[in-house]
């Protein structure tokens, strides 16, 4: 039977970052896949507040 080496501290933590990156990208997939396409007119910010559209007059 074959041993295993033991990760340095810099390879476990690159180990450990790679996985969370992978586990977000899964949990945004399914989140995408399960939610309703979002209404560009409405947008929230992370507060909780509600963006104002704002339109600027370019005429001048």
């Amino acid at each position: 039977m074959k041993t295993q080496r033991a990760l340095s501290d810099e390879q476990e933590r690159l180990r450990l970052e790679g996985l969370r990156i992978l586990a977000r990208i899964i949990a945004r997939r399914s989140l995408a896949q399960s939610c309703p396409p979002a209404d560009p007119t409405a947008r929230t910010r992370t507060n909780g507040t509600q963006y104002e559209d704002v339109r600027r007059d370019r005429s001048g």
